[in-house]
């Protein structure tokens, strides 16, 4: 009887969630206000230089993004289960799809472990968190990096106050950044803090974090240094989308703009379904200022912003999430007590 609930709670969740993700990409879609204004604007510019070309490489980097974000899992999971490239693939693919209704993309690792056959779900949760604190880390640092470069053309720095601020605000993120990165080639440590802190008393809780003792150094700068190729070919594609869009702006300047975005877009607590209109706002707010200090920024040039911001969702997370939904039937929501907890 249990295991006819179990099949029957199984489906019933599988079949709530791709329904959900088509359901949101759909209304994203087909119900933004700007939406219309986006494919009135995009036969303007499809007949621009060099169009398809950087259009071309755009989508080519989309199976790159995410094959960077398979192989970061598959390293860091084969401490726990090995798996084959496939079912990472599956396990990355329906992360997208359940994320696309959870905030902050936490569904990304519900949907990640609920793929694996054996290995504990909370320790394969640690083990995932893990991955994605390397992305936000790397996030932080660029973002911190660009924000200083992008402040003294807001602040007088010729003013000693000012100037004073400043540098000591580089002082505190130079400091940040050297610390958060030693903490995190170290996080190995993190299991003996635990232990010392939570004692014989929480001796549950040693079970589940002596996993981030199975990383070393090594080990985690391999995952840190995939986390900033991965984060170079999305901001890659953003800068290449902005090119198409008709938005004049180099390489450098290009770069450092979108960091701020992305770190801006990191604090914001956000859900998928209304990441793409947060996206969005953010990108006018950091780019408008930025070019209407050049007296170069107009409404065109917004929709060009805006427009690369959305593509870059649909390419980068919309069209992973429905290709996850292909792969939910695989996904396992009930097991044995034993295999959820060990």
């Amino acid at each position: 009887m249990k295991t006819k609930i179990r099949k029957t709670a199984n489906i019933l969740i599988r079949a709530a969630i791709v329904i959900l993700t088509l359901a949101f990409i759909y209304d994203q879609i087909f119900y933004r206000k700007d939406y219309q204004e986006i494919m009135d604007y995009f036969p303007i510019i499809a007949g621009g230089e060099n169009f398809y070309f950087l259009l071309s490489i755009v989508l080519l980097l989309i199976p790159v993004n995410i094959f960077l974000e398979i192989w970061k899992w598959k390293y860091l999971i084969k401490k726990l289960e090995k798996v084959s490239y496939w079912n990472a693939t599956k396990a990355i693919l329906t992360g997208y799809s359940v994320s696309m209704f959870l905030p902050n993309r936490v569904g990304e690792y519900f949907g990640r472990i609920y793929v694996l056959k054996k290995a504990g779900r909370i320790r394969a949760i640690l083990v995932t968190i893990l991955g994605s604190m390397a992305q936000l880390l790397t996030t932080s640092l660029f973002g911190l990096i660009a924000l200083a470069w992008f402040l003294p053309k807001y602040v007088d720095l010729s003013e000693q106050v000012n100037r004073w601020l400043y540098f000591g605000l580089l002082i505190l993120t130079i400091v940040f950044i050297v610390a958060t990165v030693f903490a995190y080639l170290n996080f190995s440590s993190f299991t003996e803090i635990i232990k010392r802190i939570s004692g014989h008393k929480l001796a549950r809780i040693n079970k589940f974090t002596v996993v981030f003792s199975w990383y070393s150094s090594k080990n985690l700068a391999i995952v840190l240094g995939v986390s900033i190729l991965r984060y170079l070919v999305f901001s890659f594609q953003f800068f290449l989308l902005l090119l198409i869009f008709h938005v004049p702006i180099n390489y450098f300047n290009g770069i450092a703009i979108i960091s701020v975005v992305y770190l801006l877009m990191t604090i914001i607590p956000t859900i998928a379904l209304t990441e793409l209109g947060v996206r969005g706002s953010v990108s006018l707010f950091v780019f408008g200022l930025y070019f209407e200090t050049l007296n170069l920024w107009n409404a065109q040039m917004g929709l060009g912003v805006v427009s690369a911001s959305t593509l870059l969702w649909l390419f980068n997370l919309a069209f992973p999430a429905l290709l996850g939904t292909i792969f939910v039937y695989s996904l396992r929501f009930f097991r044995t007590k034993k295999n959820d907890i060990n």
